[in-house]
This record gives structure tokens, sequence and C-alpha cells, in this order.
């Protein structure tokens, strides 16, 4: 059962990784016949603290404190590949950097709930949010494909307003 966050599951656990170093992430994939389909879920690593597991579910952002799973056969069906993100993506692309806030992206349902993460580190800022049972991640804030179904709370978890929430 899927129970949406109000924004303080998501605050707990990003507040925690403040002032940390992304050390890596993975990231599961679905492979169907030898090809990389789409993005399942991924686990950010930060220093000295829990692994943070990010999952989509609709419009809804699941964050919790669990290791990667290893890879596994889907039979005809592909497979789950589990393995260290590397460039081009994005995500690797934050490896190294300090996280110094955060804001809720709230997700397209009722009531609102956390549909994703505005993360502020020391290099930019990288969005990620659920969206239809799809990834949506960018540099510097939301694509404006995502702007119609997503907010960005003008207010950071650390109090600071945000001058710009679109990429």
């Amino acid at each position: 059962m899927v129970i949406p966050d109000d924004g303080s599951r998501t605050t707990a656990l990003l507040g925690a990784r403040f002032g940390r170093v992304l050390e890596s992430v993975t990231e599961e994939w679905h492979w169907y016949q030898d090809r990389q389909n789409a993005l399942v879920m991924f686990w950010l690593h930060f220093a000295g603290v829990p692994v943070m597991e990010l999952r989509g579910c609709g419009e809804l952002l699941l964050l919790e404190e669990t290791p990667p799973r290893s890879s596994y056969d889907l039979d005809e069906y592909g497979q789950g590949r589990v393995g260290h993100a590397r460039k081009p993506s994005l995500l690797a692309e934050f490896v190294g950097a300090r996280l110094q806030d955060a804001a809720l992206i709230w997700g397209y349902s009722t009531p609102p709930a956390v549909g994703g993460v505005l993360f502020r580190f020391d290099v930019g800022d990288l969005a990620v949010s659920s969206l239809g049972d799809e990834w949506v991640i960018a540099r510097d804030g939301l694509p404006s494909s995502a702007m119609p179904y997503q907010q960005i709370e003008a207010t950071t978890i650390t109090g600071a307003l945000l001058t710009s929430t679109a990429g």
C-alpha cells in the first residue's frame, strides 16, 4: 500500500543529509531484448548516513532508507539491472557534490502530496519527480512540460526563498 507523504517524512530524510557529500548513485533500469528501457528507481549514497531509495508511483515520490537490491531476471519480460550511475546520467553528474538544501515538489494529486524534490547542491540544483509513472529529472528546476502538473515549494526546507523554479 502506497501512503502519500504530506512532506514531513521527506523533510526529515533530506534534513539528515544536508551538508553531506553525495558519494555515489545506484540506478535500477528495466532492460528488454538487450535494450535499456526505463529507469525504475535509484538510490543516493550520502556520506555517513543510510542509503536513500527514491521510487516513483504515479504522481508520488516515495523515499526510504534502504540499500540497493540486486539485479534480477524477469524471464520473457526482460531484466532489472542494478548498478552505479554513469554519465550521461544526470544523476551521476552530482556525485561528489554537497547537499545544501532542498525544496519539495508537490505532485498532481488531491490532497497535495510530495511528487518530487529539488535538491540544492553546491554545484547547482537537481529536480527529481515522478509524473505519470515516469521520471522527470532536470538541472535547475522542473522542465516547462512538468510545470502544469507539479509545483516547487517557494520556500526550501531550511526556510530560504527560491528565486526561480523553472528549468
